[in-house]
């Protein structure tokens, strides 16, 4: 995926996220762009290089090694949810269907954003 040709590009921290419905997820706290070349969590031991340090710490955490994959490899936007039970949710970059003015338009309803 090319990203300059996506949403995703245009996204910035503190955007107000609705999702598919139009409903307030929350705000914008991160975004992370594309890396096709993302190295798989599983098999791959230790990663001993600088690069690679930096890289694993960029990944999303507390998801499943193949949630964390996808994400890396797609690129996405970590969401600062609002409500009684906020915390962080990630969407991946092909789930922006728009960035207008101060707002991030999801293509997904809140429940099936990544915890």
């Amino acid at each position: 995926m090319n990203t300059s040709d996506s949403p995703i590009s245009d996204v910035r921290e503190d955007m107000n996220v609705l999702d598919s419905a139009g409903e307030e997820v929350g705000t914008i706290a991160e975004v992370q762009m594309s890396d096709p070349d993302a190295v798989t969590p599983a098999g791959q031991g230790q990663n001993e290089s600088l690069v690679g340090r930096i890289a694993d710490a960029l990944r999303p955490s507390g998801l499943p090694d193949q949630a964390q994959e996808n994400l890396a490899r797609k690129g996405y936007v970590r969401i600062d949810a609002k409500g009684p039970f906020a915390g962080s949710r990630y969407a991946a970059a092909d789930e922006i269907a728009s960035v207008k003015e101060q707002t991030v338009a999801l293509t997904i309803p809140e429940e099936k954003l990544l915890r």
